[in-house]
């Protein structure tokens, strides 16, 4: 690191690739553990790291986009739930709300703070697509999100290492292949425990609890970002799709207005 905080870069690209490498290896153990073939044979699933404010860092190389749009968004309303002062060694987070998260019930939101020296220094998470969730066989005929399945509003499920035995209760009498919705779950955890061991020991390595490396990590993201708007000629664009709809055929219409390196 040079000497105003700054990485050079070389060490910049060393250490992004190897929190990439973390947050594959975490994809790795989530897909090997898992017990569905949503997650080990469709990929419906994404593994990310977070800083300490819920921002994204990495996500792993095979990550689902929409996952990994929506979840930093998921982690900043877990954080308004449980503000820092009320995490602890050994929290999970879980919710499915589709308000919150992903848009449906079967994909579950996890989150794991991570800390050292009793502060926390980054987030865990992923987000996998249940096997089942309870309601309709098929979720996109549900009409009213009851209809859908099982609900979970933001919760600890497991508070300082010990799992909410209420929670796993709730989620096996709900659902009709419990063992591999729990098994699931189960992966899930195994994987965000995975990216914070690893993170953990880079941070030891380093001597260094990475807040500039973040704060680095994002500038250059969105002066890269701005770049590339910036070399899209100024206008507005248009475009439309035609799906099927349920009544009637659904046209989706959306406008593209590129000024300078903004984009609206």
């Amino acid at each position: 690191m040079s000497a105003d905080g700054r990485y050079d870069p070389i060490t910049l690209r060393i250490l992004w690739n190897r929190l990439i490498a973390i947050v594959d290896e975490a994809a790795a153990t989530l897909r090997r553990t898992s017990f569905s073939t949503l997650v080990r044979e469709s990929n419906d699933f994404a593994c990310v790291l977070l800083d300490r404010q819920g921002r994204s860092l990495v996500q792993n190389s095979a990550a689902i986009p929409s996952f990994i749009g929506t979840l930093p968004i998921t982690v900043r309303h877990f954080l308004d739930h449980f503000p820092a002062s009320e995490l602890a060694p050994g929290d999970i987070l879980a919710t499915n709300d589709p308000w919150l998260a992903t848009g449906h019930l079967p994909d579950l939101t996890l989150a794991l703070p991570i800390f050292r020296d009793g502060e926390l220094v980054a987030i865990a998470a992923s987000v996998a697509h249940l096997p089942d969730i309870g309601g309709r066989i098929r979720s996109a005929d549900a009409r009213t999100i009851f209809e859908e399945g099982f609900q979970v509003p933001p919760v600890k499920l497991f508070q300082a290492g010990e799992p909410s035995q209420l929670l796993f209760e709730l989620f096996r009498q709900n659902t009709r292949v419990p063992d591999q919705v729990v098994g699931d779950i189960m992966a899930q955890v195994a994987a965000n425990e995975a990216t914070a061991r690893r993170l953990l020991a880079l941070m030891d390595e380093l001597d260094d609890d990475l807040a500039e490396l973040a704060a680095t990590i994002h500038r250059q993201s969105e002066a890269v970002m701005r770049q590339r708007i910036a070399a899209i000629p100024d206008g507005e664009y248009h475009g439309s799709v035609r799906p099927d709809g349920f009544d009637q055929p659904l046209e989706i219409k959306l406008a593209v207005r590129v000024a300078g390196d903004q984009i609206v």
